[in-house]
């Protein structure tokens, strides 16, 4: 590439600190060109790769792009930029760019471990002089005053605490005291950004401490003021810690997808704001339900496809039915939940897990035994649970028109194949529901005035 664009070209970035710290490669890869225009070394690449996905070029950052799926079906991308330097100018979202030298270049980055270079014959390049020193420290410090790196790019305090729990590097103290004095700023970020960063941070394998880190350094106050204000709040009985430490705990303790630890966040986000004392301790009557619809907002804010938004604020709604689990559960109440949680149920008892394990609780041999119940009930009611009898059934035995009648005989259908008074589905003879329904007639039949009444 050197000798056909008349430019050296350096990997830059994460690809080289995880490389030189044996983790696994990144799929991505960043490049720096000291001279050559980002596009022109796009072009190059893709036809030396001999791809027909084409480059992606923004003129106005001076980057450019190609990405193409490999054999894995995974998605490899180059980012390619000529070297420059670039700041954000106040209150805008949009930095302004200039060319400038690789040692240019390498100070308007986050942090010295992710200014290392690295190229085409292997050797690795230092600019700050600091990168490797800190690199085999595990130690974070920005090329930069932290006050200026953050004020070029306020998203690096996130990042900061996501290589805190991703890495377990610590941060130097300026840098702290820099996302502390800078948090504010981090308004003038979008909301995908945000979102994107904090996401890989609750991915991470010490969520934890970089959920902590947020706290305490006041950014957490700023993207999720609802996650923030479980610190403090007290509870009794089994748990450890205040709602927030509890809450990061059971994200650590989740299995690493998005949704169920979205969810182990979130699962005690509603007892802030249901906490009241008694005398044996705090209570929190509805939190599930109140937590639910704050997560809903929440995650809506930092928008979130809607689909994961809905399984999340489920999970907030349901964990507490796996916890209150004991063996002397009738059959009748493994199948609602059964039910219930549908195809949620894996999620849902994974959140239990996390819930319990983060808790004082020596282990989970309550949920084990539950699981088994619920294996137990999906083999024997493969279909589902739904009503014996459908509408045009129902219809077809009485004569009788559509109405509102037709869902209060179905839902009392229903409620019998949960009691077990009667086979889901077709399990029983049309007869026996008939025979079911009849004995319950005026709970269902049409009413005075309804539309489909009629005389019985």
């Amino acid at each position: 590439m050197e000798a056909e664009l008349g430019s050296p070209a350096w990997i830059v970035g994460g690809y080289v600190r995880d490389l030189l710290l044996g983790r696994p490669e990144a799929s991505d890869v960043d490049l720096v060109l000291e001279s050559a225009p980002a596009q022109d070394a796009g072009e190059w690449l893709r036809r030396r790769w001999r791809r027909r996905e084409p480059v992606v070029a923004f003129e106005r950052f001076g980057t450019a792009q190609v990405s193409f799926l490999v054999a894995s079906g995974q998605r490899f991308t180059v980012e390619l930029v000529r070297a420059r330097r670039e700041a954000y100018l106040s209150h805008s979202r949009k930095p302004e760019v200039q060319a400038a030298t690789l040692e240019e270049d390498a100070l308007r980055r986050d942090f010295t471990v992710n200014t290392l270079l690295l190229g085409s014959r292997g050797q690795v390049l230092d600019p700050t002089g600091r990168g490797l020193e800190d690199l085999h420290r595990g130690l974070l410090r920005t090329p930069l005053e932290p006050a200026a790196t953050f004020s070029e790019d306020p998203l690096r305090m996130l990042r900061a605490a996501r290589f805190d729990a991703q890495l377990g590097f610590r941060l130097d103290p300026s840098v702290a005291e820099g996302m502390r004095e800078s948090a504010a700023r981090i308004g003038i970020v979008s909301v995908e950004r945000v979102r994107d960063e904090l996401v890989k941070l609750l991915l991470a394998p010490g969520a934890a401490a970089g959920l902590h880190l947020l706290l305490d350094t006041g950014l957490l106050e700023q993207v999720a003021p609802e996650v923030a204000h479980m610190a403090g709040v007290e509870q009794g009985g089994y748990h450890l810690g205040d709602v927030f430490l509890h809450s990061a705990l059971a994200v650590e303790k989740a299995p690493e997808a998005r949704v169920v630890r979205l969810a182990a966040l979130l699962h005690d986000v509603g007892k802030p704001e249901t906490a009241n004392p008694s005398p044996s301790g705090p209570t929190f009557h509805r939190h599930q339900q109140v937590g639910a619809e704050i997560a809903r907002e929440l995650l809506r804010r930092l928008r979130l496809p809607n689909s994961e938004v809905d399984r999340v604020a489920r999970l907030v709604e349901l964990h507490m039915h796996p916890i209150q689990y004991r063996s002397e559960w009738a059959d009748s109440a493994v199948r609602r939940l059964w039910h219930r949680a549908g195809d949620l149920l894996p999620e849902l008892l994974q959140l239990a897990r996390a819930d319990t394990l983060a808790s004082g609780y020596p282990g989970t041999a309550q949920l084990d035994e539950l699981e088994n119940r619920l294996e137990a009930v999906a083999r024997e009611n493969p279909g589902g649970l739904r009503p014996a009898l459908g509408g045009a059934q129902l219809k077809a035995w009485k004569g009788w028109p559509d109405g509102p009648w037709i869902g209060r005989a179905q839902r009392l259908l229903l409620e019998a194949a949960v009691q077990g008074e009667l086979a889901p589905g077709a399990g029983d003879s049309e007869e026996a529901a008939q025979a079911y329904l009849q004995k319950r007639i005026s709970e269902w039949q049409p009413r005075p005035g309804e539309r489909g009444m009629h005389s019985t």
